[in-house]
């Protein structure tokens, strides 16, 4: 009996020729190198950043192998750390995009088979469909900013490549899959997962050949690869004590907390709106929008025409797209199961591998319509040659050009990723805060701005940063205290009572300055202490009257229409779409505010400016309505925060 470890069951195709796997690596690399944007970015990426910086332990689930790949990026000696960090994903696109030519090459090659004339098409056909699946909005989107979802594709696509790789045995398909599947984990555990199915798959066969010989040999090896992959977690608790960490992982209920995301499984499933079924529409409009609709059609076309033959030669050509088509189900039910926010770039982060594999399907369709094309009869009893013109432009030439419109429609979809949005919003924050003050910052992102800004910029020594969503992670408070041992009973009240109490506040502004940003949390106890002064507003220690209110009123939208204009230098940072975000939040909650301190003329103004961004909103329309009721002083407001407005529509 052969030893199922010396060598593969069958000799490789040809390989590639050598400039189109070249393309297939450098375009999306160096699209994704021009791309790098050197702002701290929107969303969770200035938390990232900071973590790789300060080498420490990002938002759950840790992210270890991540943290210590960017923090090697962050050490090259070009421009501000995102971009660094950026040039990584750059890089990581790059290859993600030459892994996937070696499926869309033997699709081609092996559609193209029975037509030896055509097999010098299979190489631009199959590096058409290669650039498709990389270069459209949910690949390229992440390697334009710093977020983890460029090195997770790029490791759930070599996973795939491995366990499908021809040149390899049966035991180093298993062998690697099992390192891949490992590193995917210490990357993005839930990404890994629903790549799991190409591990399984390479596991399978070597059983399937080598039977309970092949178990033996390979168990132990498989969890040494294993436990090595797995191995950067245990940078959570070494680096328990840095500045950057944002997650303290001291214990073993730490690390169990951290790994397993448990502050997010609240946001996941039934927590997110929506149906599995319209989450699965959203995933795939996010799938349609980067593959274009020919890719879409043509990866569909492309598992039909290849797995519908059942020649013994097609086999593994077969199994190749069995094994991408179980990727992308796997991933596409995964994310529409999880939950789905559309407008969210991090939702479709977690469609990479799922994108590249649909992507690589295509290319079964293109060269197998090319081949049907060729050989089909001459007219009359086949198309005419102006009909075979017409029919090779629609199935070969759109899919296999529909890289070029993707790639532009995501080069403008990631303008905001080159703009410097956040770091005017930044700025503009900190502008208002007083020397040696105390910031509560509530919304997730403003807190991860200013955090950036004071760890990676130095910005603002002098100031105490309470970031109040995550003062109940792991070690949180320690690390606040540790620093501001003043802010002992707003500690104590936020983790006994959900918030700070409001007598607790008033004592610390007494004490020292004191801003805080206006959210639906905080707004209705604070609202009789609260004095607008621009992004953050002042926390006095007594009550503030009406007149103070009105006269700040005037600084405080001067303010605004200062951030607005600096956003407005810079072509495309005013329009984009987090950009209109934060300032809806911002004048929507200056509303809110005016209104339930019954200064309804500056409510107004501010509801102007939420309206010219959300003319349709439930809240907004509720506010101004009642607005417009006649009478004078304050506005119970509680309806129209945020939720309330809609739930009073719906029983209304």
């Amino acid at each position: 009996m052969p030893d199922p470890d010396a060598a593969p069951p069958a000799p490789p195709p040809a390989s590639p020729p050598a400039w189109a796997a070249d393309l297939a690596f450098a375009l999306p690399a160096a699209l994704g190198l021009l791309g790098a944007g050197g702002s701290m970015g929107f969303f969770d990426a200035p938390e990232l950043a900071t973590s790789a910086m300060g080498v420490g332990v990002t938002h759950p689930p840790g992210h270890p192998l991540w943290v210590a790949v960017s923090a090697l990026a962050r050490m090259l000696p070009l421009g501000p750390v995102p971009f660094r960090v950026a040039l990584m994903s750059g890089l990581c696109l790059g290859l993600t995009g030459r892994l996937a030519f070696g499926f869309t090459h033997r699709l081609a090659r092996a559609s193209l088979a029975e037509s030896p004339a055509l097999h010098r098409w299979a190489a631009p056909l199959a590096l058409g469909a290669a650039l498709l699946s990389v270069l459209g909005v949910a690949p390229f989107a992440q390697a334009t900013r710093v977020e983890v979802y460029a090195l997770a594709g790029l490791l759930g696509v070599a996973l795939l490549a491995a366990s499908r790789a021809p040149s390899l045995s049966p035991a180093a398909r298993a062998r690697a899959s099992v390192l891949l599947h490992a590193l995917g984990g210490a990357n993005h555990h839930f990404i890994a997962i629903t790549t799991a199915p190409a591990a399984l798959w390479a596991l399978g066969d070597r059983l399937r050949r080598g039977g309970f010989t092949a178990l033996r040999r390979g168990l132990i090896p498989w969890a040494v690869l294993g436990v090595i992959g797995l191995l950067p977690y245990a940078l959570l608790p070494l680096r328990a004590r840095a500045a950057a960490s944002i997650v303290r992982v001291r214990t073993v209920g730490d690390l169990w907390w951290t790994v397993t995301a448990r502050a997010f499984q609240k946001n996941i499933g039934a927590g997110v709106p929506g149906t599995f079924g319209e989450n699965l529409l959203d995933v795939l409009d996010w799938a349609g929008t980067s593959l274009t609709p020919f890719g879409l059609l043509a990866a569909v076309g492309g598992l039909w025409f290849v797995v519908r033959r059942r020649d013994e030669a097609a086999r593994d050509t077969r199994d190749d797209a069995l094994a991408l088509a179980l990727v992308a189900f796997a991933g596409v039910a995964a994310r529409a199961s999880l939950g789905f926010v559309a407008h969210n770039p991090d939702a479709a982060g977690y469609l990479v591998p799922a994108v590249v594999a649909l992507g690589a399907l295509g290319a079964g369709f293109s060269s197998r319509a090319l081949a049907a094309i060729a050989n089909a009869p001459p007219a009359p009893e086949g198309p005419s040659r102006a009909a075979r013109a017409v029919l090779v432009a629609a199935l070969v030439a759109a899919p296999s050009l529909a890289f070029a419109p993707a790639a532009l429609s995501a080069w403008r979809a990631t303008a905001p990723d080159r703009g410097d949005a956040p770091e005017v919003i930044t700025a503009s924050a900190w502008s208002s805060v007083p020397p040696r003050a105390t910031v509560l910052a509530y919304a997730p992102e403003t807190a991860f701005r200013l955090r950036y800004a004071a760890q990676v910029e130095g910005e603002r020594p002098d100031v105490s940063l309470v970031m109040v969503p995550f003062l109940p992670w792991p070690g949180a408070t320690n690390a606040l205290l540790a620093r501001d041992p003043s802010l002992r009973a707003l500690v104590l009240d936020q983790l006994s009572h959900g918030a700070p109490r409001t007598d607790t506040l008033t004592e610390l502004a007494q004490a020292r300055p004191l801003r805080v940003e206006l959210d639906p949390h905080n707004l209705i106890a604070m609202i009789p202490y609260v004095l607008p002064r621009g992004v953050l507003a002042e926390l006095r220690g007594e009550p503030t009257t009406l007149a103070a209110v009105r006269a700040t009123a005037v600084a405080h939208f001067a303010a605004h229409d200062a951030l607005v204009r600096a956003l407005g230098e810079r072509p495309g940072d005013l329009d984009a779409p987090k950009t209109r975000e934060y300032l809806l939040w911002r004048s929507y909650n200056d509303a809110v505010f005016f209104a339930g301190r019954g200064a309804r003329p500056e409510a107004r103004a501010s509801l102007r400016r939420a309206l010219a961004i959300a003319p349709r909103a439930a809240e907004l329309l509720g506010l101004s309505e009642a607005l417009d009721a006649p009478g004078e002083g304050p506005i119970d407001v509680r309806l129209w925060l945020v939720g309330g407005g809609a739930r009073r529509a719906r029983r209304e």
